[in-house]
């Protein structure tokens, strides 16, 4: 067979026209490495080798265009580009290209992760550490990423959860509130020991809240109940709201 005609595409590709009327898309990187302007002559074993190739920059393009809406990790990529239906080692072939082009490298990605959480997130050191996990960084590359968020940090964003907590639940008391706060932090990935130095010895509920909501519990109740029941109703009810110790 012969190729008679080349028509430059988009991305670095080519359309080889075959003198048997077929065509064929391939990367202008194999046209050179095959010497294919020269050499216009191919057989179908020539056909096949490129053919195998051009998958790995099929890859490539799909990956490389994937790496631009944001950055990601080698194993956020590869999964990517498996579930696509490519066969894994020419994924590796295709992203070894890319790492070595500086397109894709999990360490500017895991300290690029960091930073954009720390600046655009609630999010702990734990649960970023957990993140970058998921994503496949080495563990080596999450605690060089990670110690960009200070104890400092930590301590300051703690502060400004628990207060911002304390502002939104008017209708618990302490017990509760601490209890929740707790478990809210926790779950942001933030550390039990600092949150338990921000939380211990700590009012978090004042005279004025707590009044409020007995008085409000007391309007409903004692048209129920009077005397010593009351006084009993009253209590149960402030214990199950947090509200302990706090007359």
């Amino acid at each position: 067979m012969e190729i008679k005609k080349f028509s430059k595409q988009k991305n670095g590709m080519y359309l080889l026209r075959l003198d048997d009327g077929s065509q064929i898309k391939i990367h202008e990187d194999l046209i050179l490495k095959y010497e294919l302007l020269y050499n216009k002559k191919v057989d179908s074993n020539l056909l096949e080798k490129i053919y195998q190739e051009n998958q790995i920059y099929e890859i490539y393009g799909i990956a490389l265009k994937y790496l631009n809406i944001k950055l990601r990790s080698y194993k956020e990529l590869s999964c990517y580009l498996v579930k696509k239906g490519y066969s894994m080692d020419k994924i590796q072939l295709a992203l070894e290209m890319l790492m070595k082009q500086g397109y894709l490298d999990d360490k500017v990605y895991a300290d690029s992760f960091v930073h954009d959480k720390i600046l655009m997130s609630s999010y702990g050191p734990n649960r970023i550490k957990s993140e970058l996990e998921d994503a496949g960084i080495a563990q080596e590359m999450i605690d060089e990423a990670i110690s960009a968020f200070t104890d400092k940090i930590e301590k300051d964003r703690i502060e400004k959860i628990i207060q911002k907590q304390i502002q939104t639940n008017h209708n618990k008391g302490s017990i509760v509130l601490k209890r929740k706060i707790q478990s809210y932090l926790l779950n942001l990935g933030y550390s039990p020991s600092l949150i338990n130095q921000s939380l211990n010895g700590r009012k978090l509920v004042n005279e004025d809240i707590y009044q409020k909501e007995y008085e409000k519990l007391y309007a409903k109740l004692s048209k129920k109940f009077s005397g010593k029941e009351l006084e009993y109703k009253m209590k149960q009810k402030m214990y199950q709201k947090g509200f302990i110790n706090e007359e």
